[in-house]
């Protein structure tokens, strides 16, 4: 009887290793990443190779790499010393002045490798579901994009109610955006933006209960 690959404790540990990577700092994304796809390669033209040939099996180490190393570029607060040490002792590139200037050019590089095969992921409209800490793009009444962050689910009456706030907005203060939504198996996921000033109150009620 041959076993169940998907029970394999081996795919299991990948699983976990995948989503602790997309949850992990930057810090630390950029240091995995020049870690696997950089130390082991001597050229960037080598770096470009392994990269190409990993978006066909698991881009996700790939996209976390992008992410980490474009946040710790970005933030004025890295030391130096940081970038030197991914340059140098992570990503094995000794050659390097040990320098942050040398360091930040080779890691831009770097990153130039990435956005030419990751080009910025198209960031999707709408809802299939609503869960809980997830970030949507809704449109306002007046038709604007609004990104969203779901703070909860609840039910009143027998209908069911998404909370949400603006992403970065406060969970206790809000403003709180409410949408009524169905969810059917074997139907299209049903949702409508909650205007009804009773309504709201009642929802904020039971999610606050």
């Amino acid at each position: 009887m041959t076993a169940d690959p998907k029970a394999s404790p081996t795919l299991e540990q990948l699983k976990a290793r995948m989503e602790a990577l997309k949850n992990a700092p930057p810090l630390e994304q950029a240091r995995t990443f020049l870690k696997v796809y950089c130390a082991n390669n001597s050229t960037l033209e080598e770096v470009d190779d392994q990269i190409q040939h990993a978006l066909g099996f698991n881009a996700i180490p790939v996209w976390t790499g992008l992410e980490g190393l474009e946040a710790v570029l970005a933030d004025k607060k890295v030391p130096g010393t940081a970038l030197v040490t991914l340059a140098r002792e992570d990503a094995k590139r000794q050659e390097l002045p040990a320098t942050p200037d040398a360091a930040r050019k080779y890691l831009g590089q770097v990153v130039a490798i990435l956005r030419k095969h990751l080009p910025d992921r198209p960031e999707g409209e709408g809802a299939v579901s609503f869960g809980i800490d997830e970030v949507y793009n809704l449109r306002d009444p007046a038709g604007k994009l609004e990104r969203l962050r779901c703070i909860d689910v609840v039910g009143v009456g027998n209908e069911s109610f998404a909370v949400l706030v603006p992403e970065h907005a406060s969970e206790d203060k809000g403003p709180f955006i409410v949408y009524r939504y169905q969810a059917v198996v074997g139907q299209p996921f049903k949702y409508d933006r909650v205007s009804d000033a009773g309504l709201i109150a009642k929802v904020l009620k039971a999610a606050q209960s």
